[in-house]
Formats: structure tokens, sequence, C-alpha cells
């Protein structure tokens, strides 16, 4: 999607590392008032289903590695932003009480290797699908597919959706999103359009 205007200063390329529908309409939304072109590509992560603790951020990093290797392969030598998003849980102390916490880690690297690394608020898990997803592996499966096996009208990749305060995971990505492109528009990274 090309969403700069004729004759002003080009569009430049986001390439989100990611195929899925949540994360490209999230990165489409939160830079929806930017000179931007949104490209998705397969990236991998390189880590388990069900990414826990700092290997989110590592799955984030390998997929903006992969992501920038297939879109430099393309031949492109202008200006672009890459966009890798990986969700993952985190074992915390919340009042006193240890819960686990579902956050997506945000990496936006620019053409010339600055990283801007933002995490999404934190959606509160229900621990018994959490001690299911783990005694299964979290290499094969994610605590968001034993929500929608435990009941059906959850979406495995949305299981935000159905835990207070009830908003699904795309709202979650945009509105780090939106705060990460402020600070873009603010460091001239991009451009309104």
């Amino acid at each position: 999607m090309n969403l700069s205007a004729p004759g002003s200063k080009p569009a430049i390329d986001i390439v989100v590392g990611s195929e899925s529908k949540i994360k490209i309409h999230a990165v489409e939304n939160a830079f929806a008032c930017y000179k931007v072109n949104v490209i998705a590509t397969k990236a991998r992560s390189g880590i388990n289903s069900q990414p826990v603790e700092n290997e989110t951020l590592t799955g984030a990093g390998n997929r903006i590695k992969d992501a920038k290797a297939k879109y430099q392969s393309t031949g492109h030598n202008a200006d672009f932003l890459l966009v890798a998003i990986e969700n993952g849980i985190f074992h915390e102390q919340v009042n006193g009480q240890e819960v686990w916490l579902d956050k997506a880690v945000v990496i936006v690297e620019t053409s010339d290797g600055i990283q801007y690394i933002g995490k999404t608020s934190p959606v509160l898990l229900p621990a018994e699908c959490v001690a299911i997803a783990r005694q299964r592996g979290f290499e094969n499966i994610t605590v968001g597919q034993v929500m929608a096996e435990v009941d059906s009208t959850v979406q495995h990749d949305d299981p935000h959706s159905s835990l207070p305060p009830f908003k699904p995971r795309q709202k979650y990505l945009e509105e780090t999103l939106v705060e990460m492109a402020s600070t873009l528009e603010r460091d001239k990274r991009i451009n309104q359009v």
C-alpha cells in the first residue's frame, strides 16, 4: 500500500517481517498518516512457538535480520524501515502474586541500522493455560492455542480479545507502533503525508 501523495517526497518502504494480517494491519494503521509503502515478508524468528522472557526479543531480532536480508536481496537501495513484532510470555510479580503476562516486543530498524524497541501493554494470561502449554512444550504450542482448545470462542492468534480489558491484539500493537512512529517523525526518519 503506497500512502504517499503525488508529487511529494517518495514514500519510504516499511518492511514488516511477518505475513500475519494482525501485524500488517497494525503497521498500516499506525503509519497511515505517513509517506510509507508497507511490504510484508515472511521472516523467521528461529525460536519456540511460544517465546518466553528474553527469547521474545531474540525472536524479534531474528525476524529483523531475516526481513532485512530478503528485502536487500531485491536490490532496493533507498531508505527503508524494518518492523518485527514478537509476542511472548513473561513471568512477573504483580501485587505480590506470581503471574504470566503476554507482551509483544516491537523493533523498528532504520536502513542505517538504528533500532527503536518498544513493548506493548501487558495482558494477564490464565495460569492454567500457561501450565498446560509448558507441559506440552513451548517449542510446539502457544498459550493462545491452549486457550482456543479450552474455549472455542477464543482466537488462538488473538487471545487478547477474550481477556480483560477485551481489547484485540492489533490495538495493543497499534498503540505501541503509533508511539514509535511519533519518535521516528521527531527524529526525521519519516514524514507525514
